[in-house]
């Protein structure tokens, strides 16, 4: 099962084939904007007009309002809700990045909250961004993305950074966050010994 949730933020759709399909707030008329069905419209619909919301409300197959105060962002609910429904799903955010400072962040860090983040990724024009946990991994370059960013979390500095222009290893990790990495070949090889790893792909705008 693949799920395309769009945040809310202006964005291009991905040029790809997605099941089930869900509008985060104003995210759900962008989905309606781009004749895209509607499988599901979470949120408080406080950045949509009273007509928008009609008209949303006609589109979804399933609706769920929240409160306007309340202790999860939409985003977040909206990922409970998919999650609930298809624990195995694999999900792409779009919509997410960029705007206020305080919401790009929440939401970069936001899959690390859930069970499986390694299944949750989030896209726009400039950057791709995945998440991994413990362990050894093999990541493959991806066209059109020349920089590799690695934001550490919780790994206590046990990234090791094998077969890229800028190898590492955990006995000369010094920083929390490494930008501007580079693959020599089609992979990398990437390790830790806890905690998780945001990894971004990213190019120049």
């Amino acid at each position: 099962m693949k799920v395309l949730i769009h945040a809310g933020r202006p964005a291009s759709l991905p040029d790809e084939n997605f099941d089930y399909h869900v509008g985060i707030d104003r995210g759900a008329w962008f989905l309606l904007e781009d004749h895209q069905k509607l499988d599901l419209a979470v949120g408080d619909f406080d950045s949509v007009s009273r007509e928008e919301f009609g008209k949303i409300s006609e589109a979804a197959r399933e609706l769920v309002k929240l409160p306007a105060e309340k202790d999860q962002t939409d985003l977040e609910a909206g990922l409970d809700q998919v999650l609930s429904r298809f624990p195995d799903a694999e999900i792409m955010i779009i919509g997410a990045l960029g705007g206020r400072l305080d919401h790009h962040l929440t939401n970069v860090y936001l899959p690390l909250n859930f069970a499986s983040p390694e299944k949750i990724s989030l896209k726009d024009n400039q950057n791709f961004v995945r998440y991994l946990t413990q362990g050894r991994h093999t990541i493959r370059k991806i066209e059109g993305y020349p920089y590799l960013g690695i934001v550490q979390v919780g790994t206590k500095r046990s990234l090791e950074i094998k077969n890229a222009k800028y190898p590492l290893k955990a006995e000369d990790n010094f920083a929390d966050i490494y930008a501007s990495n580079a693959f020599i070949s089609e992979t990398m090889e990437l390790k830790i010994d806890q905690g998780k790893l945001i990894v971004i792909y990213s190019k120049d705008s």
